[in-house]
């Protein structure tokens, strides 16, 4: 049975000491249809256009001319299509603090086409942004530089609150929390005893992650790469502790202590250090924090019911209340009325909330127009 990893490394000293925690790669996605919600954000009507309506717009024209119906309704999406790609530009340059290159006209991770980030006067690759395709969602992606970069534009709150209340994002596709090291404190021999001593486990069941370390030196001794790493790329916890001077070409002491997290809940930029804490007792013996732990499982199924409550109420919750006041508040008739057929004749589907007889013909109509 294996010890207990001790938070005093090997060298005596007390790791306890709260070094910086950053983030060194962030990624997520997202609706781009989402992006009609930016106007109510801050500063919405200096920066967001509004978008296209096409009630205002387009509906007079459609019934004097019905013939030119389907022209008038392409040039609606059209209009709504570019008045979504100026949100995102806009998106980027006041949320993210970047500019959009030029469409490549190139995919990426299964994106049809896509385009990088990057500061205003640099061509400097900070990232990229991606669209096309992927059940009409947008992805991006913000590499090392570019997070240096953004935090420094803004702020872990403001950009949390973005990504949950205006653009629905619920988890990151990656983000890497990292520590650097210069003292030689946490390097591959602690990462090495660490890992015998089975402190990378993140919870008390299953198997213990693979791990494996890496040092190749020139004929003089000299460290060209040097690393421990525990999991894989695959993994959705993936810990890479390496010679960052090796890498550089420097000749100091500087080791980075780095763990690349996949389909994570996106509160975790409410509190990275907690986060990095709270993951496995290799963790919390580099930075000495409060554990923070977001999504627990009891919580998942409540929390994607809130996030489909919040959408609902975007997309339909005026539609709602205009039949609700049609059935004088009667949800029973409100709600059995929009329920899906297949679901309806599912008796045991829905138990008290089903649709009388006569608004089931009524249904039945309604669907064969």
């Amino acid at each position: 049975m294996k010890k207990q990893f001790n938070a005093t490394n090997h060298t005596g000293i007390d790791t306890n000491s709260a070094p910086f925690v950053f983030v060194d790669y962030l990624a997520f996605t997202f609706q781009f249809n989402d992006l009609r919600h930016c106007h109510k954000a801050d500063l919405s009507s200096l920066i967001y256009a509004p978008m296209p309506s096409y009630r205002l717009e387009l509906q007079q024209k459609l019934e004097k001319n019905l013939t030119r119906k389907a022209e008038l309704e392409q040039r609606f999406k059209d209009m709504t299509v570019q008045a979504l790609h100026d949100r995102l530009k806009a998106f980027c340059v006041d949320v993210l603090g970047f500019n959009m290159s030029a469409w490549r006209d190139k995919g990426l991770n299964g994106y049809e086409n896509s385009c990088h980030l990057h500061v205003k006067g640099s061509s400097e690759h900070l990232g990229f942004v991606a669209l096309g395709g992927n059940n009409g969602t947008c992805y991006i992606q913000i590499e090392g530089n570019g997070c240096k970069h953004l935090f420094s534009h803004t702020d872990f709150f403001r950009l949390h609150w973005w990504l949950t209340e205006i653009i629905c994002v619920t988890r990151l596709s990656r983000i890497d929390l990292a520590v650097d090291d210069f003292h030689s404190l946490f390097n591959r021999a602690y990462a090495k005893k660490a890992f015998n001593d089975d402190a990378f486990r993140t919870s008390e069941y299953g198997r213990s992650p693979n791990g494996g370390e890496r040092l190749i030196t020139e004929p003089s001794g000299k460290v060209v790469n040097e690393s421990f790493e525990v999991g894989s790329r695959q993994s959705t916890v993936y810990w890479r502790i390496y010679n960052k001077a090796a890498q550089q070409g420097l000749d100091i002491d500087w080791f980075r202590n780095e763990v690349e997290l996949k389909k994570v809940s996106v509160d975790v930029l409410k509190n990275i250090t907690g986060y990095f804490a709270g993951l496995c007792a290799y963790s919390v013996s580099i930075v000495s924090s409060e554990s923070f732990s977001v999504v627990s499982l009891k919580k998942k199924a409540s929390l994607d019911m809130h996030s489909r409550i919040k959408w609902a109420r975007r997309q339909v919750g005026k539609t709602l209340v205009d039949i609700a006041v049609y059935f004088q508040g009667d949800l029973e008739k409100t709600f059995g009325m929009l329920m899906p057929k297949e679901k309806i004749d599912d008796g045991d589907t829905f138990g008290k909330v089903s649709v009388p007889d006569s608004y089931k013909l009524i249904l039945d109509e309604i669907l064969k127009g």
